[in-house]
């Protein structure tokens, strides 16, 4: 519809510009899905695995190519919904930390409270951020 819609208003040029965006776009997001997966199996199980990964990615972009579109979307909606599971587990696990973080801000910025800033929850961290804000580095 897109395509039609700049061909209505731009004419052929229109619609072959809109083609060309959409490959691109959807070549990007291969390679970037291929490039972030690949480095979290790196960092996870090492480079060895992370060649492995790279090929089975290819091996199903060439069947995905080739299967019916409806079954391919079931699969991705089925896998993007369990990347849910990783990520509501960490939000469940960092939500004490993220109220701390909320409270000390809250405190220091709307009721003007003298409370020093929390800026991270590793003390070593912490430690480095307040001496470079002394300094002056931020």
């Amino acid at each position: 519809m897109v395509a039609h819609a700049f061909n209505q208003v731009l004419g052929r040029p229109g619609e072959i510009f809109v083609v060309i965006i959409i490959t691109l776009f959807a070549f990007t997001t291969v390679m970037g899905w291929s490039y972030y997966g690949a480095k979290v199996v790196e960092y996870l199980i090492g480079v060895t695995w992370a060649k492995i990964y790279r090929f089975i990615f290819i091996i199903l972009m060439v069947f995905g190519a080739v299967m019916e579109s409806s079954l391919v979307w079931d699969i991705s909606d089925t896998f993007n919904g369990l990347m849910m599971i990783p990520n509501l587990i960490g939000v469940l696990v960092l939500s004490p930390l993220v109220v701390k973080l909320t409270r000390n801000y809250a405190d220091r910025r709307v009721r003007g409270k003298d409370v020093a800033p929390m800026l991270s929850y590793n003390r070593d961290i912490q430690s480095e951020a307040i001496r470079a804000i002394n300094k002056g580095a931020y």
